[in-house]
């Protein structure tokens, strides 16, 4: 089962590298169309910003500066939280484990022992229907288990994002500037 969703995955994220390659070799070939237009404007306009920098410089710091990043971050949150996340889903049930061990989690047969159901909604009482509640109760680990999946999306998601806003390049003007 595990293979089926790793090659599922495998599959999804090759399909949407490709995709994103080629998009990315379309943005490139703007990108160089646009540094070229963008260097005669500074050249004439402001030779004195261009000063010691020849066009193919130029270029690499205008498409550094120009290139869209935000899908290739997204790729990678993605990527990272659909690859790592049977590991975290394992993390939890063993956890889930534990607490289930250590009392911190009831078992379902004890709480089923202690609650009834009826039309009027949930009663303690002494005795009721094992096999009912034992069902609803078992479902307390899979609350677990979303939160945490949840959880580990946002943490994901978070180093993904401070990385693209700590890596974010400046203005066109202060890169040059930068770059002498």
């Amino acid at each position: 089962m595990l293979l089926t969703y790793y090659l599922v995955v495998l599959l999804i994220l090759a399909v949407w590298y490709g995709g994103l390659r080629l998009w990315q070799r379309k943005i490139d070939e703007e990108i160089t169309e646009g540094a070229r237009f963008e260097y005669e404007h500074l050249r004439q306009a402001d030779p004195d910003l261009l000063k010691g920098l020849d066009e193919d410089a130029f270029r690499k710091i205008f498409a550094r500066v120009e290139t869209p990043r935000a899908p290739a971050y997204t790729f990678a949150a993605v990527a990272v939280f659909l690859v790592t996340a049977p590991l975290m889903l394992a993390v939890t049930a063993i956890t889930i484990g534990i607490m289930e061990r250590t009392g911190v989690i009831p078992q379902p047969a004890e709480q089923a022992q202690r609650l009834k159901l009826s039309a009027d909604g949930i009663q303690l009482v002494r005795t009721a229907d094992l096999e009912a509640l034992q069902l609803i109760l078992q479902g307390w680990g899979g609350f677990f288990s979303f939160f945490s999946l949840l959880l580990f999306w946002v943490v994901v998601f978070y180093a993904v994002m401070r990385r693209y806003h700590a890596r974010r390049p400046g203005s066109l003007r202060e890169e040059v500037l930068r770059s002498r």
